[in-house]
């Protein structure tokens, strides 16, 4: 009975023994196996994932080209700022280490949470914006905290560096780029990210595409708590692409001419252009009253932005292209011309001037109440007599007036290459018709001839009229940008001087009549 009972004992415990030698034996078959499927056949896989685990890629911002005079002077260049950037992939808690941002830097931790998904882009390790441009007290302040703040880094990006020479409306200003822009950009070679400052204003705008540059990156090394080692990336020579720098404008500016016309002009409300009458090329310009261009450094503030919108002189308009005035006595001179080629006056006839004129019951004073008595034309210009105008403009009558304007490209856009342009008006029947519908009355002709009424013309058109009839016909596109150069110094691309139109419908005596009288202007006793 005990030998069987034992047998039975010795069955159960060998019957155990092969149970457990098999399962022990099938765990080792299949960790044999898991062991050769992920290091050999899964191996390559699992080793990149490994190494993107520890390795991250940064992106280095492009410096903007650079903007130089005519004769190689900086007129707008770069300088280094420090900027306050977040990859959310090293940080396990973004929640923790904005609220430490929050004690650090006064920034609530609510807008910055509110940043980081606005930056989101879907492309892991990208740098995130969270403030551009830190005084050196607020680096110091993170720098301090740095091990508190993972994720968090201090990059140190190019960024215009205004000066007091450098014209605000000419250059423009830079605005970050809008959420609409990022989502539509459809170039993928160099796309937008979230931060990156694009033209607003100026040549900023209208030359974006050659000024921007292209971003470079390179690898880092990251340890478990998102931190950088730059030791180690030495050692591990990790590789990198360095940025490529935007090209640079050449303009026909001269900057000493520049200085001395924004000096002479500033604290005025209005517009000053220089032009060289040969070419078109723009030598100096100026709009006030201007804006500080460091303003949109970093994001302007609502009241800021609100006080200049609502400035009753407009700094933000450029007013050398966008601003409309009547142009006044400068019109004088088309008025003149018209007269001459059309026959109505010759340089001989003369009209009297007694301080006034009347039409139709209603009495239309000259500007030298007293009147300047009996005029020919050259006399009639040099003085700027209101009345002889009147009489001329009412026997050519507005028609033949605009027709002249219009030869010279009056009226319409000439093409610059700075800011929004407007096209003016030059007032016709046909036109007053549509407008108002009813004719044009006389008293309303009067006005147009001394350029008044219902004139209006950019400081740029006038500028144009003007150095048309100095260069005896030729209506040259005004251009401010002569070449682009790229870092290597070769020549991307040249503006040439374009010929927009010959005044032929006006004889060389014409012209050199006009100009005697013009020049009676500021060289004889009496002129105005």
């Amino acid at each position: 009975m005990v030998k069987r009972i034992f047998e039975k004992e010795n069955i159960i415990v060998i019957s155990r023994f092969w149970f457990a030698g098999i399962v022990i034996i099938g765990l080792a078959l299949f960790l044999s196996f898991r062991l050769w499927y992920l290091q050999v056949l899964r191996g390559d896989y699992y080793q990149k994932v490994a190494t993107n685990n520890h390795l991250s890629k940064i992106f280095v911002p492009a410096a903007r080209g650079q903007i130089y005079d005519r004769k190689g002077k900086l007129i707008l260049g770069n300088r280094a700022f420090y900027d306050l950037v977040f990859i959310q992939q090293h940080a396990k808690d973004s929640a923790q280490t904005f609220l430490k941002l929050e004690e650090i830097l006064g920034m609530p931790a609510k807008s910055l949470q509110k940043r980081l998904e606005l930056g989101r882009t879907g492309r892991a390790y990208t740098p995130i914006p969270l403030k551009r441009n830190l005084s050196l007290h607020q680096v110091s302040m993170v720098n301090a905290n740095i091990n508190e703040l993972p994720g968090v880094y201090i990059q140190t990006t190019p960024r215009r560096d205004y000066k007091p020479w450098s014209p605000p409306h000419l250059v423009g200003y830079l605005g970050e780029v809008n959420p609409a822009k990022l989502k539509a950009q459809t170039d993928l070679i160099n796309p937008y990210a979230l931060g990156d400052l694009v033209g607003k204003q100026g040549l900023e705008k209208q030359w974006e595409e050659y000024l921007r540059g292209k971003r470079g990156y390179r690898i880092v090394q990251v340890d478990a708590h998102g931190r950088s080692d730059e030791a180690a990336d030495i050692k591990m020579d990790l590789p990198s692409v360095p940025a490529e720098n935007g090209n640079d404008l050449i303009l026909n500016l001269d900057l000493e001419l520049q200085q001395a016309v924004r000096q002479a002009f500033q604290g005025r409300n209005g517009a000053v252009i220089v032009m060289d009458p040969r070419s078109g090329a723009i030598l100096a310009t100026a709009s006030e009253p201007t804006f500080d261009t460091s303003l949109f450094q970093d994001s302007i503030s609502w009241e800021r932005w609100q006080s200049l919108s609502h400035h009753p002189f407009t700094p933000l308009l450029d007013k050398t292209t966008g601003g409309e005035f009547p142009p006044g006595s400068l019109y004088k001179s088309i008025v003149a011309i018209a007269g001459l080629e059309e026959k109505v006056i010759s340089t001989e006839s003369t009209s009297y001037c007694p301080g006034h004129f009347s039409l139709g019951g209603e009495v239309f004073h000259c500007h030298k109440r007293t009147g300047h008595g009996r005029v020919n034309l050259k006399q009639a210009i040099a003085q700027s007599c209101d009345v002889y105008f009147y009489e001329l403009g009412n026997k050519l009558g507005v028609d033949r007036i605009a027709k002249y304007a219009e030869a010279f490209f009056l009226g319409r856009k000439l093409g610059v290459d700075i800011n929004s342009e407007r096209p003016g008006l030059i007032p016709t029947h046909k036109w007053h018709q549509d407008r108002f519908k009813h004719r044009m009355r006389g008293g309303e002709t009067n006005n147009i001839a001394i350029g008044q009424g219902f004139n209006l013309m950019t400081p740029i058109q006038m500028l144009s009229m003007y150095a048309t009839i100095a260069n005896g016909g030729s209506v040259w596109q005004p251009y401010v940008v002569s070449k682009v150069i790229n870092q290597m110094g070769e020549t991307v691309f040249e503006k040439k001087p374009t010929l927009l139109h010959k005044v032929d419908i006006v004889k060389k005596e014409t012209f050199d009549i006009i100009r005697d009288a013009l020049k009676s202007v500021v060289h004889d006793k009496e002129g105005s």
